[in-house]
C-alpha cells in the first residue's frame, strides 16, 4: 500500500537508478548523474553525464538509508584529522584542500542557527559550493549558484541534528559532489564544474560550532 514519498536523493542530479544484488547479499545502487534537460558543459564535447558512486541501500529504523559502499575505501590515500576545532565565523584548515577528496565530518551545532561548509573554493571565494544546515528549519541546503560553469541553484533536504550533532559524509570530484547525510539518511548529488585552481576547503557559522572530529582523504583513480 502507497504511505508516503521519499526521494532517493534531493540533490539536482539523479536519473535512472539501478540495483543489483551482489554476491554477499547487498543491494547496490547506481544511477545516472545527469538529466536530460541539463545544459552542462561536457556536452559540447558529446559526453553524457556521469554515474554516481555506487551505493548500498538498506532499511533501519523504518527508513531507506544509502552510504557508498565500503570498497570506495581502497580509493583512499593522504590521510589527514582534526578534532575538537571551534569555529567562530569562518576557518580554513592547512592542508584540507583538494578536487579529489572524501571528507567525513562530525559538527556540534552549539548555539548556531546556521552553519556549514563551502567546498571547491577559489582564493576570492568567485567560486564555491555551500553545503548549508538550518537549524531553526531543520533543512540542509546545497547551492551551486558560483560553483563555475554550468546550471546554479540550490536544493534542501530535511534532516534533524542527533543529539545536536550533523554527521557528513563528502565526496567531491572534479565535476562533482556526493553528500551522505546522517550516515545515509539522506543524500544529495549535484555536478559542478569550478576551475581547476578552486580546491579550498572553508567551515562557516553565525555562532560558535565545534568540529568534534573531520578525517579527510585523497582519492586514487578507481580506474586502473
Amino acid at each position: 500500500d502507497f504511505d508516503s514519498f521519499h526521494p532517493l536523493d534531493y540533490g539536482f542530479d539523479f536519473y535512472a537508478p539501478q540495483t543489483t544484488l551482489d554476491n554477499e547479499g547487498r543491494r547496490i545502487l547506481l544511477a545516472w548523474m545527469a538529466m536530460w534537460e541539463s545544459d552542462m558543459p561536457e556536452r559540447k564535447d558529446h559526453w553524457a553525464g556521469a554515474m554516481t558512486l555506487p551505493r548500498e541501500i538498506y532499511f533501519e529504523d523504518n527508513q531507506l538509508k544509502c552510504l557508498p559502499v565500503k570498497e570506495l575505501e581502497s580509493l583512499r590515500h593522504d590521510y589527514l584529522q582534526f578534532e575538537n576545532i571551534l569555529v567562530e565565523e569562518k576557518l580554513t584548515l592547512d592542508e584540507l584542500e583538494g578536487d579529489t577528496m572524501e571528507i567525513n565530518v562530525v559538527i556540534d551545532a552549539m548555539d548556531a542557527t546556521q552553519f556549514g561548509l563551502k567546498v571547491r573554493c577559489n582564493e576570492l571565494f568567485t567560486e564555491q559550493t555551500i553545503l548549508t544546515y538550518d537549524v531553526a528549519n531543520q533543512l540542509f541546503s546545497m547551492n551551486r549558484d558560483d560553483s563555475g560553469k554550468g546550471q546554479g541553484g540550490i536544493r534542501k533536504a530535511p534532516i534533524s541534528l542527533k543529539n545536536n550533532l550533523l554527521n557528513l559524509t563528502i565526496f567531491i570530484d572534479r565535476s562533482s559532489v556526493e553528500v551522505f547525510l546522517q550516515e545515509g539518511e539522506k543524500v544529495m548529488s549535484a555536478r559542478i564544474y569550478p576551475s581547476e585552481d578552486a580546491n579550498g576547503v572553508q567551515f562557516f557559522s553565525d555562532n560558535k560550532v565545534k568540529i568534534v572530529k573531520l578525517e579527510k582523504w585523497s582519492l586514487r583513480s578507481s580506474i586502473g
